[in-house]
């Protein structure tokens, strides 16, 4: 208990100490032509309710709710012409009806990341989520340190993004984590690319912070990634090493007839005992009304081919878990203040669905307050009798909860 309460008055402290009156753009910002520094914050203030499945082997309560916030410091500066720096630091807490997950957060280094306090049921923290430094010239980038890297170029499914992908449903994306990595930008032509990654792994380690403990090379990525527009579509190769695996894959991204937008990405994964296989291709169309249309169909060859074959002691670690999936959404703004979203998706293994729904209000120029739902259709899991006994999932999205939240976000 006294862990508990410390947990949640050094989160307070930290939050009211970044708390600004909110502002359009930068609370801060000097430049005075060889050097610049631009300084912003961020807050989010959320609550959540869930209606879970009858499954107490993951659901102790029948229902659950959650709260929270959260507080970012971001920094943006220009040491020479040639050199400048990124910085976005993160304090939230969260509690909750229902005891956390224990499954391992984005693998990094634990080193910058400080847990405030945890008793199970409330947890909070101190993270840097990017500290990089880039080093630039006419025609190349070099960027080091704790920075986002995104190589996908589908929306829902990503096989390429290696650096903690986003899951379909996730409909707030501003904030992308960062990873342990150095990544080299050459400019090839006026639209070609060629990119390096180096992105350090580390040992699982459940008594650290975020759950990862030391260096291991063997986790390590090593990526290469040449790009070229030409036919009216940008193209990619990509290449090399990820978790001990050799990868080797690309994507292409452009429209035809002029109005219909295709997207695919895609890679092979061998060298570590499991060779597979992972694609995801889609269409999306853009209407002059404000709606936009989006298909997409995910082949992950690492997945299981029937529900028999899911594993409950990996589950919170694994993204997808089945082999084949189909997404289609839709997004609306209803007017300039109020935007939507629908998405169904679809686990064509075990025949489940997952609907999500999301809107925007935008309160002022710069806060604004998001509500979300998601709906979940299949059945759940049981218990095999035996010994000792087992558990059997019998689909993906049946085993979520009906669950709703709500987030007041404020930008200054």
């Amino acid at each position: 208990m006294k862990l508990r309460k410390r947990g949640r008055s050094l989160f307070l402290a930290l939050l009211l100490a970044l708390l600004q009156p909110p502002q359009a753009g930068a609370f801060y910002e000097s430049n005075d032509g060889e050097q610049s520094l631009e300084a912003r914050g961020f807050l989010d203030f959320s609550g959540g309710y869930s209606l879970n499945p009858n499954f107490p082997k993951l659901y102790p309560h029948a229902s659950d709710q959650t709260y929270g916030a959260a507080a970012r410091l971001l920094a943006d500066g220009k040491l020479r012409e040639w050199a400048g720096f990124e910085f976005n630091g993160v304090a939230y807490g969260y509690g909750s009806s229902a005891p956390f997950a224990t499954a391992a957060d984005v693998e990094r280094s634990p080193a910058p990341e400080w847990m405030l306090g945890q008793d199970g049921y409330f947890t909070s923290r101190l993270a840097v989520d990017h500290l990089n430094l880039r080093l630039s010239s006419d025609n190349a980038d070099l960027i080091a340190g704790r920075q986002a890297i995104n190589m996908a170029t589908c929306f829902y499914f990503t096989p390429n993004d290696f650096f903690a992908p986003f899951s379909a449903q996730t409909f707030f994306r501003v904030y992308k984590p960062g990873v342990d990595a150095a990544r080299f930008e050459y400019k090839l032509g006026e639209l070609s690319q060629l990119t390096l990654v180096a992105s350090e792994g580390y040992a699982p380690d459940s008594t650290t912070s975020n759950g990862w403990g030391t260096p291991d090379n063997s986790r390590a990525t090593y990526l290469a990634r040449a790009s070229a527009t030409f036919a009216d579509f940008h193209w990619a190769a990509l290449g090399g090493k990820s978790n001990g695996a050799g990868i080797v894959g690309g994507s292409l991204q452009g429209e035809v007839f002029g109005k219909i937008g295709i997207r695919g990405e895609g890679h092979y994964s061998s060298g570590v005992g499991n060779d597979y296989g992972r694609l995801a291709l889609g269409v999306e169309r853009r209407f002059s009304n404000g709606l936009s249309a989006r298909y997409e169909e995910f082949y992950n060859g690492a997945g299981a081919g029937a529900s028999s074959q899911y594993v409950y002691s990996t589950w919170g670690n694994v993204q997808y878990h089945a082999m084949n999936y189909g997404a289609v959404g839709l997004d609306y703004q209803f007017s300039p203040l109020l935007t939507g979203d629908a998405l169904v998706i679809g686990n064509y293994t075990d025949g489940s669905q997952l609907a999500a729904f999301y809107a925007v209000y935008s309160l002022s120029d710069n806060s604004e307050l998001s509500a979300g739902l998601n709906v979940p259709f299949g059945p759940s899991g049981r218990i095999v009798a035996g010994l000792p006994p087992s558990v059997a999932i019998d689909s993906e999205y049946g085993l979520l909860p009906y669950s709703a939240s709500v987030d007041l976000r404020i930008y200054f």
